[in-house]
């Protein structure tokens, strides 16, 4: 087949349109991403392979080194995903990229070299069923391949009997996807990574009547699986970042393919990519990471809301994102689209704070600066494999910096660390009587499960508020719920409530960034970051703390050590915990904050802790009480009283920062009612 056989249309209807452009445009603007590439090209050449490009979903930190023949079914460390990412070969475009930026052509013999290997030697059939062929790798390899031959497209070195060769590879790919993906994992991310891959494969190559059914094909499993795993607030189901960028990024490669080549998508499955786009968002840290929910690595999201600000011309995304086109969309998506994106206006979004309501996500946010403080709470449903026992948890960034942040997840072995860190201990949330509220059988399969409730979220002039329940122990007698207020922009109350009867010892977590120092003196915690500090005050009485080492993983395979804090309580019937945070830069001083008596309006009577708190905040010249409600107390016209402050609202904040002592103040901001 000649070449221009193969390549059958326009290069505007491929993926790399422009890449002699994108290799010049990529020196000036991205020097960092052009080393990298430079230098995974080179090991590769070398039989060295170390996956640690941004979204590999299975980083790597120990390269692995080939002397002889390359084992494409290598399993190093007992862990199979090695063999999973080394076979879904992003490494051939990092090779077709390193030759467009050098001209070098021993990236060119070594694609040649390495493709010949694989077609030869990994046969479809009889050779590991859940390795290089399994269905996921398949799918992904749609998109590497095709991307990749397009590098190669110019060089002398490809000839018609390769071309033959590779494109018969293709169609088996694609056959092997037709029959045996997609419908059966509708629910699933792998249903998107394999229809796209499918997709991807008909339009690269020369059309027939199999590549127009095959894209018909991956169309319509697309669109069904998209209407049942994308959530209306924009989330993919799974509860983890990571998978719901892995999926944004196949259809953001699907929308672009239909509309180069003149297909017409579902107008609902646009409208969906554009909404998990603006999910992104949302969860964007002040750093442009997302945050290392579920099976997430700490990863920069700007390049995939940059794909999504140009293919929907959005300014909002724009703003978020990049303000050029990022390394990987200028080869992807050529010049015409840079210059677009270049133009495209950058509108600061009209919002802050947000939620998303039906993956149970909260973020309270101070603004969209890069030294922002951030508090993310999360109640959700249990999903997939990729979520973990995390209802309650909390991240919090101050002065754009962590401060309290997840554990991540390191492996998906069936081993004690990939419990830990899935587990409920593993996240900044509360246990009873030491047994967790969820349980897992293994690395992906959950035994027990916890519905979540009472889940309500409330913005307000002087203070947000978010709270959420589940019912793990439910079967118990016990009612769990958190509820978070903070009054902006730097003080959090987090009140812990318990409904229960008997004595139970009741655990509050806390894990630490681990670039930070957690210094314990009379019940105060301090955290020192590199640039925040941030000051922990337990006002609860009987509340221990003790303070012990734990793990955290921003990435795959890699684990460092963090301070944890464990807050217990032991209390007979319903208990109350109450945590208030503070802080900022390193100059920040903490509060002053002690809980208040109540009284009853109408009744002229001291009402205890089981029905209403109320707690003090001092900040300087700030003054604030907050009153918290556990249980129905209003028997007529009735409020509560906490120094001087008369609330009727289930939760209400009280700024008397104006107001002269012994004055009666009115009202409050409600939280909840």
């Amino acid at each position: 087949m000649r070449m221009e056989q193969f390549f059958d249309r326009p290069d505007s209807c491929y993926f790399v349109p422009d890449p002699e452009w994108a290799a010049s445009y990529s020196r000036e603007n991205w020097e960092k991403e052009v080393k990298h590439i430079l230098r995974v090209a080179d090991e590769v050449c070398e039989n060295t392979f170390l996956f640690d490009l941004d979204w590999d979903m299975e980083r790597t930190c120990e390269p692995v080194t080939f002397r002889e023949d390359v084992d494409w079914c290598c399993i190093p460390d007992e862990d199979p995903e090695f063999v999973w990412q080394f076979n879904r070969h992003r490494f051939f475009i990092c090779l077709g990229q390193a030759w467009q930026l050098t001209g070098d052509e021993k990236y060119v013999r070594n694609f040649l070299r390495l493709i010949h290997d694989w077609m030869d030697r990994i046969p479809m059939e009889g050779i590991m069923q859940m390795g290089p062929w399994r269905m996921l790798e398949t799918g992904l390899r749609g998109e590497t391949w095709t991307k990749a031959i397009r590098y190669f497209r110019n060089s002398s070195l490809l000839t018609e009997e390769f071309i033959d060769k590779f494109a018969d590879y293709l169609r088996l790919h694609a056959k092997r996807l037709e029959e045996k993906g997609g419908d059966e994992r509708l629910q699933s991310n792998w249903c998107i990574l394999e229809s796209s891959g499918l997709f991807e494969i008909a339009m690269a190559l020369p059309q027939d009547e199999d590549t127009r059914r095959w894209a018909s094909l991956a169309l319509r499993r697309i669109r069904d699986s998209v209407r049942i795993q994308v959530y209306e607030d924009g989330s993919q189901w799974e509860q983890s970042p990571m998978y719901h960028n892995e999926v944004f990024h196949c259809l953001c490669c699907v929308v672009y393919l239909a509309r180069a080549n003149g297909m017409r998508l579902d107008p609902g499955l646009e409208e969906t990519v554009h909404r998990m786009a603006l999910a992104d968002v949302i969860w964007r840290k002040p750093d442009g990471c997302q945050f290392i929910q579920g099976d997430s690595d700490e990863v920069d999201l700007r390049d995939k809301i940059t794909m999504g600000a140009w293919l929907f011309r959005d300014p909002v995304l724009k703003y978020a994102g990049f303000d050029r086109m990022d390394f990987e969309g200028a080869w992807d998506f050529g010049r015409k689209a840079s210059l677009e994106y270049r133009s495209l206006p950058a509108e600061k979004p009209g919002f802050t704070s947000a939620c998303l309501k039906d993956s149970g996500n909260y973020y309270l946010r101070e603004s969209w600066e890069e030294n922002a403080n951030l508090l993310h709470f999360t109640c959700g449903a249990m999903s997939t494999g990729h979520c973990h026992g995390d209802k309650f948890h909390v991240d919090l960034v101050l002065n754009g910096e962590d401060v309290l942040v997840d554990g991540g997840r390191s492996t998906y072995k069936d081993i004690l660390l990939r419990f830990e860190l899935k587990g409920n201990m593993g996240h900044n949330t509360t246990i009873v009587d030491k047994k967790p509220f969820t349980t897992f059988t293994d690395s992906w399969d959950t035994r027990k499960l916890s519905l979540p409730v009472n889940r309500s979220f409330h913005t307000g002039k002087k203070a947000e508020f978010v709270q959420g329940g589940h019912l793990g122990y439910i079967s118990e007698g016990i009612f769990v719920n958190r509820r978070i207020i903070w009054i902006k922009p730097d003080i959090y109350l987090i009140n812990d409530q318990f409904y229960a009867s008997g004595e139970h010892e009741y655990r509050q977590y806390f894990h630490f960034a681990p670039e930070g120092s957690v210094l314990e003196e009379n019940g105060l915690l301090t955290f020192r970051g590199k640039k925040n500090a941030a000051f922990f005050q337990f006002l609860t009485e009987g509340v221990s703390l003790e303070e012990y080492s734990g793990i955290i993983s921003r990435h795959y395979n890699q684990c460092e050590e963090n301070v944890c804090v464990r807050a217990s309580l032991k209390k007979e019937g319903f208990a109350s915990m109450i945590t208030v945070i503070n802080g900022g830069d390193s100059l920040a001083e903490a509060v002053q904050a002690e809980l208040l008596d109540t009284w009853s309006h109408t009744r002229f009577i001291n009402l205890n802790e089981t029905e209403v708190q109320a707690v003090k905040i001092t900040a300087g010249r700030r003054r604030y009480v907050v009153i918290l409600c556990h249980n129905e107390l209003f028997h007529s016209s009735d409020a509560v009283i906490a120094g001087d402050c008369f609330g009727v609202g289930n939760v209400c904040v009280f700024d008397v920062s104006e107001v002269k002592e012994g004055e009666r103040c009115y009202g409050g901001e409600v939280l909840h009612v």
